[in-house]
């Protein structure tokens, strides 16, 4: 197998395959190894991981060897390298306690409940265990403020959709997000249409109050061009209806603006979405 997969990595193809096999056969025989961690680095960061990983349980003993290549790695920059070395020290709490700040620093904080286990077992004697401490509980403070803006938070494949909804959910944005509301419309059983309303319910009543200028209602225009004057208004919550159709409608031509740069405003009137000028 090595024939033929050892010139095709050096083509640059399969080179994770091959990475991948040397790595198993380098487990069991010394003389895979070096080729091993050359087709492992080669995988960059990630197979540098990896590679330390390897190395700590090769046949000839390189766990020293693996220790400085994830130091140099969490020195680097690396959250996972240094989440890794926090457990390889997990018999020093004052090194593991070490890491696992390094690694949330990092913006690396799954793994916040093995710092509070490591914490409980540092018994802080000197001004540095105190202060290390305290910078744990600073670490943990923030991984388990991470943990719940992720758990509040949408599908991964939602979120940008609604970081442009809120954007644009108090007063303007531009024409170009018009497929975007098309795209919310459309959703009507999905999670985007669910979360997507329940913003704009939240943003109407917030705006009921600072948009009294432009309308006696609660008003909220959810697309808006102040260049060009026109405005998609969405007055109290929207019904299911009225978010289905406005992903039927032609916006593009409701929306134009108009030649004498009067104000234009397409709205939900009786059951239509309409175009009023004024």
């Amino acid at each position: 197998m090595l024939e033929w997969l050892i010139p095709l990595a050096e083509t640059g193809r399969h080179v994770e395959l091959a990475a991948d096999t040397l790595a198993q056969l380098a487990r069991t025989d010394t003389q895979y190894e070096a080729e091993a961690e050359h087709w492992l680095r080669a995988l960059g960061s990630g197979g540098t991981l990896r590679l330390a990983r390897e190395m700590r349980s090769w046949p000839s003993g390189r766990e020293a060897a693996a220790k400085e290549l994830l130091v140099a790695l969490a020195r680097e920059g690396n959250g996972p390298a240094a989440d890794e070395l926090a457990r390889w020290e997990r018999s020093d709490p004052v090194a593991a306690i070490g890491w696992h700040c390094r690694a949330i620093d990092l913006g690396f904080t799954r793994n916040w409940h093995d710092l509070e286990e490591v914490l409980r077992e540092l018994r802080p004697v000197t001004a540095d265990d105190q202060s290390l401490a305290a910078r744990a509980r600073v670490a943990l403070d923030t991984a388990q403020a991470v943990e719940r803006a992720e758990a509040a938070s949408p599908p991964r494949e939602t979120q940008d959709c609604l970081r442009v909804a809120e954007t644009m959910a108090v007063v303007v944005a531009t024409t170009a997000v018009v497929p975007f509301v098309q795209n919310i419309a459309s959703q009507a059983a999905g999670d985007v249409y669910t979360k997507a309303k329940q913003l704009f319910g939240r943003a109407l009543r917030r705006s009921s109050q600072e948009l009294t200028d432009r309308s006696t209602g609660p008003t909220i225009y959810v697309v808006g061009d102040s260049m060009a004057n026109t405005w998609l208004e969405l007055r109290g919550q929207p019904s299911d209806d009225a978010l289905r159709k406005l992903g039927e409608a032609d916006l593009e031509t409701l929306a134009a603006p108009d030649p004498r740069g009067r104000t234009v405003t397409v709205h939900w009137d009786h059951g239509e979405w309409r175009r009023r000028v004024e």
